[in-house]
């Protein structure tokens, strides 16, 4: 597992990624809009793939109100109880 910094951060802190699944299948898949230019049809491509590809249990798409800033509390805590692998794309 490798360690990444969190840019979010008043200070830059040492993160580390969730372990990754084998498969996506029966999983659900959260796919989170960061509010990016064009980042909405990145995320319809990959969607689409997905469901070429998987057989994810469910596919839920969910939006920041801002890519300025880090995703409110209330949709953080939403997308943990309720997911099993979050995909966070961004596009210009």
């Amino acid at each position: 597992m490798a360690d990444y910094l969190d840019p979010t951060d008043s200070v830059a802190v040492p993160r580390k990624t969730a372990l990754r699944p084998t498969s996506l299948d029966g999983k659900v898949v959260t796919l989170l809009d960061i509010s990016k230019a064009k980042g909405n049809h990145l995320l319809d491509r990959i969607e689409e793939l997905l469901r070429e590809r998987t057989s994810p249990k469910a596919i839920v798409r969910k939006k920041k109100p801002t890519f300025a800033r880090p995703a409110p509390d209330e949709l953080r805590h939403d997308i943990v109880g309720a997911t099993d692998v979050l995909i966070e794309a961004l596009a210009d």
